[in-house]
């Protein structure tokens, strides 16, 4: 079973590197204490405290607001490792439009909230930073006002440094969708969210840089979210590296854990199929009792070797005693004796009769 360990080791090596398309499921939720919770305005630079409770278990500290800016680049800031006591001020200039959430140290997210904010001016704006990136790095999208169901939302990435990660977030649901694109500056989303909703994209490089530009939409249309043309086909839309990537890994998966199985069985049968040797342990010296009056019962005398008589018996008797003292070219003939050939070590386990004539 050692060979089947490592293939399932393999495949879960091979799933990780390769491209993957996953929603991060919410485990805690988040939200504002104190008079902000009632309030969709933030001032500038005021600290807001947040409380992070659990929900299926509590987040892995510490955790991170990310402030996703639209038409702009979002800002990740940490808010702290105690779940009870959070704190977050705005950083964004005054007059951005903000979608919040929550993510703890493993990414997994706290959900996203339901208001878009809006930066006002507070009692300073020192704080505040409007962040650039040289040379650009942006995103762009083919629609930027209304998404009906079932249309292709096309979003493309210039600049930065590939492997690009997208970011989907719909306002006011539990996860975000994290798409790694690879070398690909491109995908497409066909929106199967509810007509009403909101939804932003970002996208970051390699190098952890957030792209400005991020593009945001209001959704609108029908309830049937199955997205399938007329004639029974999906919609059109280009398969993402994401998507490949996934296929290729479970395929590859897939053969490598049925080889081993196969392997596995095919030893297996050729062992019990295997003829078992019968290993017989034969002392090379062959020992007999003595008849003779001068010997004690239990001794022993040894067999002389090929071409020596048998030393004759004081008393005539019958069987191979009878032909020993009466040797006759008939008796001699039909009477094997068993022959010990004497040989260097190791010995043979092997004993062997030869008729003498």
């Amino acid at each position: 079973m050692a060979c089947l360990d490592v293939l399932l080791i393999f495949c879960g090596i091979l799933a990780a590197v390769m491209p993957a398309q996953g929603q991060t499921a919410q485990m805690f939720e988040w939200g504002f204490s104190g008079a902000q919770s009632e309030s969709a305005s933030l001032p500038s630079c005021r600290i807001f405290p947040i409380r992070a409770d659990a929900l299926t278990e509590p987040g892995v500290p510490p955790f991170y607001m990310m402030a996703f800016a639209v038409g702009g680049s979002p800002i990740t800031s940490f808010i702290g490792t105690n779940e009870s006591n959070l704190a977050w001020s705005v950083l964004h200039p005054v007059g951005t439009q903000l979608v919040l959430g929550v993510v703890d140290s493993k990414g997994n997210s706290g959900g996203i909230d339901a208001p878009l904010y809006n930066v006002t001016a507070g009692s300073n704006t020192q704080c505040n930073a409007n962040p650039t990136v040289e040379p650009p790095f942006t995103i762009t999208a083919n629609v930027t006002d209304v998404l009906n169901t079932c249309e292709p939302w096309g979003l493309t990435i210039q600049g930065g440094t590939p492997p690009y990660n997208l970011t989907i977030a719909v306002m006011d649901s539990a996860d975000v969708t994290n798409v790694t694109l690879g070398p690909k500056n491109t995908y497409t989303y066909i929106n199967r969210v509810n007509a009403g909703a909101q939804i932003i994209a970002s996208a970051s490089d390699s190098n952890g840089l957030w792209a400005t530009g991020s593009p945001f939409v209001r959704t609108q249309g029908s309830s049937n979210l199955d997205c399938t043309a007329s004639d029974g086909t999906e919609a059109s839309h280009s398969i993402s590296a994401a998507e490949i990537g996934a296929i290729v890994a479970a395929s590859v998966c897939a053969l490598l854990v049925l080889s081993g199985i196969a392997t596995l069985v095919i030893l297996r049968r050729r062992r019990m199929q295997r003829p078992q040797r019968v290993e017989m342990g034969i002392d090379p010296f062959c020992e007999a009792m003595s008849t003779g009056d001068s010997q004690k019962s239990g001794d022993l005398a040894p067999i002389p070797p090929v071409g020596f008589p048998f030393p004759s018996s004081p008393e005539a008797g019958t069987g191979l005693t009878s032909m020993i003292e009466n040797p006759s070219p008939l008796a001699v003939s039909v009477v094997a004796s068993p022959v010990v050939r004497e040989l260097p070590p190791p010995y043979p386990n092997l004993l062997l009769h030869e008729y003498t004539s």
